[in-house]
């Protein structure tokens, strides 16, 4: 009888030593959790937030082109809270020890964590989406976008609707609306320059307030160039070659000031109806609208539709029983297309900070 004795002993202090190490495993989880849950679920927010607002946007694309509503959800916060839980086990044998022998795991433990994240959802629509999204994009980030773009000729094409009286139509009608030739060579000469090193966009101060283009170290080499962009801009040659050129650029529609550039830009809700006028869809499909060709601003996206869903897109949205993505071959049209969010997600901080409803959603989870 003394013999299962001693085993109950060496059993309860096995219990013992389990419990003290599930506890220093908890313990020592929570200095290691905190930090890796950040590492890992970090970027898979991010992801997933990048990759769900491509697809909002493209959708309400597709939605202008069957003249349905627009709307956008915006992620107002995430909040994750995470748990760690522990649990052991010790399978204990009495009586002789041929009854059990080789049959008991003498330790089990386990070690849960658990994260219960609340997403806010803050909707996006009527009169903010009007204000935001309707109006002109501001002239700073106009030429933000411009600066930081690849293809600064094509920024300009398709941010800018005028520059002075030189038009650059969303849809031409000719004979009455066309697209004014001398609007095309501003924005390759602009854009080259820019390229080149020669123009540089700049916050003025003093006498002359707001933004504009200084043309700097363009002589000799660019000299012909500047010179063309200048008549063309109907501002007057420096009065001695190769001397700065500050031209102050406003936000305006008709005659500029003396020595100045008006230029009107276009809207986000314009660049998305420029957007979805690019969709290539059958003749035959049921609920689209017809869309006019489009000028040199809705020339450098293309979106496609399918019965089936794209193997590797950029981007892809399913709406009304077929798929529209943008190919992930297609470079222009993936800048084309990522200068957009760019000018949504611009717009989104100003309407979320407003008072709106706000749907929050906790979501609980096991790993």
């Amino acid at each position: 009888m003394r013999e299962p004795v001693r085993r109950n002993l060496g059993s309860a202090n096995l219990v013992s030593i389990a419990g003290i190490i599930v506890l220093a495993a908890a313990v020592s989880g929570c200095t290691w959790l905190g930090p890796e849950i950040v590492r890992s679920g970090r970027p898979a927010y991010n992801d997933a937030i990048l990759a769900t607002s491509d697809g909002q946007l493209l959708q309400n694309i597709v939605r202008i082109r069957f003249v349905d509503s627009v709307g956008f959800l915006a992620v107002s916060s995430i909040t994750a809270n995470v748990s760690v839980s522990a649990a052991a086990s010790v399978d204990i044998g009495f009586g002789p020890s041929s009854n059990y022998e080789t049959n008991l795991t003498p330790f089990r433990g386990t070690l849960i964590t658990e994260q219960n994240p609340t997403i806010s959802y803050a909707p996006v629509g009527g009169d903010h989406l009007l204000r935001q999204f309707a109006a002109e994009i501001p002239l700073e980030r106009a030429i933000l976008i411009i600066s930081s773009a690849r293809d600064h000729g094509q920024a300009w094409r398709t941010l800018v609707r005028r520059v002075n009286n030189l038009r650059n139509p969303d849809f031409p009608e000719p004979p009455t609306l066309v697209i004014d030739p001398r609007f095309e060579e501003v924005a390759r000469l602009a854009g080259e320059l820019q390229r080149r090193g020669s123009l540089y966009w700049v916050r003025l101060d003093g006498a002359q307030t707001g933004y504009g283009f200084v043309l700097h170290s363009y002589s000799p080499a660019n000299s012909r160039e500047v010179a063309q962009l200048l008549e063309l801009l109907g501002i007057g040659k420096p009065e001695r070659e190769g001397a700065d050129v500050t031209v102050p650029v406003q936000l305006s529609i008709g005659t500029p000031a003396p020595s100045a550039v008006s230029i009107e830009s276009r809207s986000v809700l314009d660049l998305m109806r420029l957007a979805a006028a690019s969709i290539e869809l059958p003749a035959d499909t049921p609920g689209a609208s017809p869309f006019p060709a489009t000028g040199p601003a809705g020339q450098g996206i293309r979106i496609h539709s399918s019965t089936t869903a794209p193997s590797e897109p950029r981007v892809a949205a399913q709406y009304r029983g077929r798929w529209y993505y943008i190919d992930n071959n297609d470079e222009p049209s993936k800048r084309w297309f990522t200068m957009l969010q760019l000018l949504v997600n611009a717009q989104l901080p100003d309407i979320t900070a407003r008072s709106m409803p706000v749907l929050t959603v906790p979501v609980t989870g096991k790993r």
